[in-house]
This record gives C-alpha cells, structure tokens and sequence, in this order.
C-alpha cells in the first residue's frame, strides 16, 4: 500500500505542477480538465501519508505541504464554480418578455442518430435558438422538421465532426460563415433579432480539443480571436458553443478578463456536460459568455438524449446599461 501511497503522491503533485507551465502541448493542457479529480487524489495519498508516514517528522511534512499546497490551488480554481462563491452574472427579476430570449446548445456527437429524442426535446422545451455542433448531412435531415418552426437558420454540415446548425425563431441579420484558424472548421457569426428589435451579437464556436500529437495553439487562438472582436464592441454579444476547454483553465481565464464577458457558471455551478458515458471524468465543455447587457432567467443541464454530450440550455434578458446603472443608483 505504500506503493500505491507513492504513486499517488507523484500523480497529484505532478498533474497539479504541469499546467503551471506556458505551452500549447496537448499532454500538458490536458491536466487542465480533471482538476475535481486531481484534487480528490490529492486528498487521498493526503490521509495514506498521514497513516504511513506520521511517525516520520520530516518525510510527512515535506509531503504534506506539497499536497496541501496542490489541494489550495485546484480548490482556488474550483471554488468559483461552487455556490460558495458569489454569483458573477446576476439573474433577472420579472423579465421583459420581449427582451428576453433563450438558446438550447447540443453537441450531437456525429455518430448518433437519436434525432426523435432531439426533436421531442424541442418540442418540449421550446428554445428561441437551437446551436447544434458535431452535424453532418444525415442530422440536417434528420432535424429538417424545425424549418418550419424555426424559420432563419445556416446549415454547414461536415463529415469531419466540426459542423454546425444555428436555428433561430427570432430574426438572423448579418449572418456569416467564418473559418477563424483552420478551413476545415467553421464558426458562425449572426445578429439576432429580439422582439423588442435590440440586435444581439451571437457568436457560435467548436474549436478543436487537445489530443495526441495536437498542440492547444489552434483552439486558443480561435477563443482569442473572438475575443479580439468583442473587446471593443459595446453591443449586447452572446457567445457560445462547445469549447473543448474548461472555465478554469489559463486561456478561459484570459478570454474573460480581455472582454468582461460574464460566466453563468460562476457562483452557481460547474454543469458539467461531458462525458455523459463516464461520471467520474465529466467537465464543462459546453458555454455560454454574455456582456453585462444581461441577466440571468434560467440556465440548466438537460437530459441525456443520446450523445457523449448533455444538452444546456440558458436564458437571458437584455437590460440597456443605462438604466442598469439608474436603477443601482436609485437602491443606494
């Protein structure tokens, strides 16, 4: 048992060190996902140091402070995806029908064909804007039902696992299909027409995840780039899509702090939506970012319908910040 004591000790302290390092290496980056189970090693070859190495002054307490000081750090990451935290984005108080609108985002995962589970989810929760990634031809025709309920859209199926379907009831203007880093993966930029005629920014991202042999350079310079479009764009933006990177992580971090842009997540939960196969290793791959221009409705994981992805679906209502910051100078 002290073997495996060791090797516990190696993996959490090892795992915590190696993001700390500045590089686009897949087999660094990718310690940035499981930091809720990094942490939980850490404290358990914390409590077998403490039963085999406590009579041992000098080997406990240089292990000790190693595992203490790798437990501080995740849990400082974390924490600001727990209720113990205060909540960034504030939630809405008696919305404004007509300013308020909600978008459902699914990662299908290409392979699967469990388009009637997909519709009676529409059906039943009845979102303003459905982004759909992971699309191929077979899922434009198996969804090709809502086009007459959801009447704008852009269609850009691919065979490669990076297409994508935007469905909207409200009003597209300016519609765009973008390849930001590489040709083989679009992005789709819309404004989206409320019905109170305030035109939203939407941005809809699936940049590539980290894997072997893959570097994490191409999918943080497309987070980047959008960020480089919204920092000095005073409208009411929206962006969201499947990631394929956690809130936490360095490149999130520095998207957020370029734009301002608010996480729903923040004080209020991870809602974790990958891998609905696997619930010891599940993160939140999927999000939504929003200027201060909104508050919260309503923001909810949705039921496995058949994908390695749980479906999210988030609501918001638009606020002009002008009156935003009357009515807080009225409350003081």
């Amino acid at each position: 048992m002290r073997i495996v004591t060791y090797i516990l000790i190696f993996v959490a302290i090892v795992t915590t060190a190696l993001p700390l390092i500045q590089t686009t290496y897949w087999w660094v980056r990718i310690f940035d996902y499981p930091r809720v189970q990094i942490t939980v090693i850490a404290i358990i070859a914390q409590i077998l140091t403490f039963i085999y190495f406590r009579h041992n002054s000098i080997k406990y307490l240089s292990i000790s402070t190693f595992l203490l000081t790798a437990i501080a750090y995740q849990g400082r990451l974390m924490v600001k995806y727990t209720p113990l935290y205060p909540v960034q984005a504030p939630g809405a108080f008696e919305p404004i029908e007509e300013n308020t609108f909600s978008i459902l985002m699914y990662n299908v995962r290409m392979t699967n064909d469990k388009y009637t589970a997909f519709l009676d989810l529409i059906e039943d929760r009845g979102p303003d804007i459905i982004l759909l990634t992971e699309t191929d031809q077979a899922w434009v025709e198996g969804v090709e039902k809502l086009d007459a309920e959801y009447p704008h859209y852009l269609k850009y199926p691919l065979d490669n696992t990076y297409g994508m379907i935007l469905y909207s009831r409200l009003e597209l203007e300016d519609t765009e299909i973008n390849f930001l880093v590489k040709d083989s993966i679009p992005s789709i930029f819309a404004k989206v027409k409320l019905s109170s005629d305030v035109l939203v920014n939407l941005h809809c991202l699936h940049p590539e995840p980290p894997k072997p042999g893959t570097p994490t350079y191409e999918r943080d310079s497309e987070i980047l780039i959008i960020s480089d479009r919204v920092v000095n764009d005073e409208r009411p933006t929206v962006i969201a899509g499947d990631l394929n990177d956690v809130a936490w992580s360095r490149t999130s971090e520095l998207f957020q702090k370029r734009t301002y842009m608010l996480d729903p997540r923040e004080g209020r939960g991870l809602f974790n939506t990958y891998n609905v196969f696997v619930p010891l290793f599940r993160y939140p791959l999927d999000h939504f970012f929003y200027s201060k221009h909104f508050n919260l409705v309503d923001f909810e994981r949705l039921p496995d319908i058949g994908s390695d992805h749980f479906p999210i679906m988030m609501t918001v209502e638009y606020v002009d910040l002008k009156e935003r910051e009357e009515n807080s100078k009225n409350l003081k």
